[in-house]
């Protein structure tokens, strides 16, 4: 049986109509769930950025990253780490998110492997697709921007310092964030970019 919300969403953000599988009991709002979420997400984010990630620990492939979003979410929500089996308003078709997630991470290697964009660009890249792609029920722009700083720490580079509160909640930042992943789904990966190396 679903648990009904009547949470406000920001625009663009997924909306969250349904607690079904809510670990916390306690959760009332939408300012609660992000606040334990936050505390959720601190400890993968320690794990994977305090330095630079190996190979073995940050692969890059399908079940490791199913097992990221796990990380993150797992105290939180009971289907952590679980794509979804359900359709939305954005995001690739439930039955074709192996398949593109594979893809994703076969073009990354070979993005770096053959030098096809400087590392920040590979980042964006990464970031921009795996929100596309949007696998779970809940927290794709958060694991994607993680997934993303990952592979930046993975190669010893700076990673993105997103203001994370501000981009979840109604702000100029958060328009021109949303405004930037709507470019880069046109293929304009500018304004994408801009943004990740304002937050360097």
């Amino acid at each position: 049986m679903k648990r009904k919300t009547d949470f406000v969403h920001p625009d663009g953000a997924t909306p969250i109509d349904d607690l079904t599988g809510l670990i916390p009991a306690n959760i009332k709002t939408r300012r609660q769930l992000f606040i334990a979420e936050a505390r959720n997400i601190s400890k993968p984010l320690t794990r994977y950025m305090a330095a630079s990630p190996s190979q073995r620990r940050a692969p890059f492939t399908l079940d490791w990253a199913y097992k990221l979003h796990g990380e993150m979410f797992g105290e939180v929500w009971e289907w952590a780490g679980t794509r979804r089996t359900t359709e939305l308003n954005f995001g690739v078709p439930a039955y074709q998110i192996d398949h593109d997630l594979k893809n994703l991470f076969d073009d990354l290697i070979a993005w770096h492997e053959h030098e096809s964009f400087p590392l920040i660009e590979q980042s964006v890249r990464l970031h921009h697709r795996a929100v596309w792609i949007h696998p779970f029920r809940n927290g794709n722009g958060r694991w994607a921007r993680l997934l993303a700083n990952i592979w930046l720490k993975r190669w010893r580079h700076a990673p993105v310092k997103w203001p994370e509160q501000t981009i979840e909640d109604e702000s100029r930042i958060r328009n021109e964030y949303i405004a930037a992943v709507k470019a880069a789904d046109r293929g304009d990966y500018t304004p994408l970019l801009a943004l990740h190396e304002r937050y360097l």
